[in-house]
């Protein structure tokens, strides 16, 4: 394990930002990244993380001083190691990437809200990052874009803590996972 895994799990990044009152979790957050990342190469760590902290998703137009909304120095350090895991696991080339969502142990209805948050956050990624139309994408893309937007809809109560229930989510979450 390294020391990025151990510092970047869903529960820390959703404490932290419920703690500097930012509107967005940590699912959402994530899945913004990703759609960013995927969409341009234009996405620069430190400049991403000011705006987080700032409460904004949207693509930072240049580096900019850290904000001071109350986000310490840790925090930010948290943010940046977020960010260079994600674009790490993005570029390995043995697909060892994961989103992030809450652990197995938390109930199923929480993990599927934040499913559904993971991918509003990517679709906002994408467009942010200037993918506005997705039927000029290559291959499957546009039909994966499309189950993006159904599995954005889903609604926490959707899904049992039943075996099937908890199966059919794992192979949602790994459809998304190697689609992206």
């Amino acid at each position: 394990m390294t020391a990025s895994e151990h510092l970047i799990d869903f529960a820390r990044i959703d404490t932290l930002f419920r703690h500097l009152g930012l509107s967005l979790d940590a699912a959402e957050c994530h899945g913004a990244l990703c759609g960013l990342l995927c969409a341009t190469d234009a996405v620069k760590g430190s400049a991403w993380v000011n705006q987080v902290l700032a409460g904004r998703l949207d693509l930072p137009e240049k580096e900019a001083p850290p904000v001071q909304n109350g986000a310490g120095g840790e925090d930010h350090t948290l943010l940046l190691i977020l960010y260079k895991d994600t674009a790490g696991q993005l570029d390995d080339p043995e697909f060892g990437f994961s989103l992030l969502l809450p652990d197995d142990d938390q109930p199923l209805p929480q993990r599927v809200e934040a499913l559904s948050h993971w991918c509003q956050g990517f679709l906002l990624g994408l467009g942010l990052g200037g993918i506005q139309d997705q039927s000029g994408l290559p291959g499957d893309s546009h039909e994966v874009m499309r189950d993006f937007v159904e599995i954005s809809r889903l609604s926490p109560g959707e899904g049992g803590d039943g075996n099937d229930d908890v199966t059919a989510f794992a192979e949602v979450v790994e459809y998304v996972r190697m689609a992206v």
